[in-house]
């Protein structure tokens, strides 16, 4: 499965991922790193997880394309006018694009998130900067435990009552103690949590870390065609390969010689999604053989 991978490849992949998400402008691209990446989540996590973020991040797209227009007032095709500015298709295009880059990477972080948990971050970064390794892998760690503990300490507000019939500010002072509250926990657990890891040794000089994790072929492929391909989209893209604007108008898209990126970035962005699907059914093929 993919979570077998070396944590290295992965690493090195999603990074490539997330660079070309990132520098992107192209709408068409954008799709793709976009539907790619809410196609890996859905198989990581679970359909219900997949729609719920999928909920969020059309209300923050939706956000966006509304602002933008606000502080953006380029644009040549006029829609209509609010007061004194007027809110071209253009500016609105360009918001939504925003907000479905933001939202890709976004998403992305989310599968980096669900496959280098602690103990990878600590043996890709163990053996060089075990200082770092150590600080990213209790802050992946301490991220969720923040948002549950959030929730109940909200909860308990609202199981004692304190919310019925309270008004809107009186509702905010709620989430504001509650807030609170979690500041006050996460120090005090900030604390412990530190004393432990001195008792255990971590800040000792010369310390050994304990890695069950291999290098195969696989990973050795998987690393490759990441470097390969993910730098030569790079590259291309900073070559004007893919590239797009919205200002004055927005660039119609040409099917030339430069359509191979949109099929590059395809095939890129969809081989952990494709390994994850060949294990399935290999996986079903061998249990059907017993």
């Amino acid at each position: 499965m993919i979570e077998k991978q070396n944590p290295i490849t992965i690493l090195c992949y999603l990074f490539f991922v997330i660079f070309i998400t990132m520098f992107s402008t192209n709408p068409i691209m954008l799709g793709i790193s976009f539907v790619s990446g809410i196609l890996l989540y859905c198989m990581l996590c679970g359909v219900k997880k997949t729609l719920v973020r999928l909920g969020y991040f059309i209300i923050f797209v939706a956000i966006i394309a509304i602002i933008n227009p606000i502080f953006s007032r380029q644009g040549m095709t006029q829609l209509f006018w609010i007061g004194d500015f007027v809110v071209t298709l253009e500016a609105l295009l360009n918001g939504v694009t925003i907000g479905v880059m933001f939202s890709s990477v976004i998403i992305w972080f989310g599968v980096l998130n669900v496959l280098l948990y602690s103990d990878k971050i600590i043996y890709i970064f163990g053996k060089f900067t075990p200082k770092i390794g150590t600080i990213l892998s209790i802050a992946l760690g301490l991220f969720p435990k923040y948002i549950v503990q959030y929730r109940k300490i909200d909860n308990n507000l609202k199981g004692l009552g304190l919310y019925d019939g309270a008004s809107f500010l009186s509702k905010v002072k709620l989430k504001m103690h509650t807030l609170s509250t979690l500041i006050t926990w996460s120090v005090e657990g900030a604390v412990l949590l530190s004393d432990n890891m001195s008792a255990r040794g971590y800040d000792l000089k010369g310390k050994r870390v304990y890695g069950k994790y291999t290098f195969g072929v696989a990973d050795g492929i998987l690393l490759i065609v990441s470097l390969a391909l993910g730098t030569s989209i790079l590259v291309f893209m900073s070559l004007g390969s893919g590239s797009f604007y919205y200002y004055p108008t927005f660039k119609q898209i040409v099917w030339d010689s430069s359509v191979w990126i949109y099929f590059a970035t395809f095939v890129f962005m969809n081989i952990l999604a494709v390994i994850y699907l060949w294990e399935g059914v290999k996986w079903q093929f061998l249990k059907s053989k017993i």
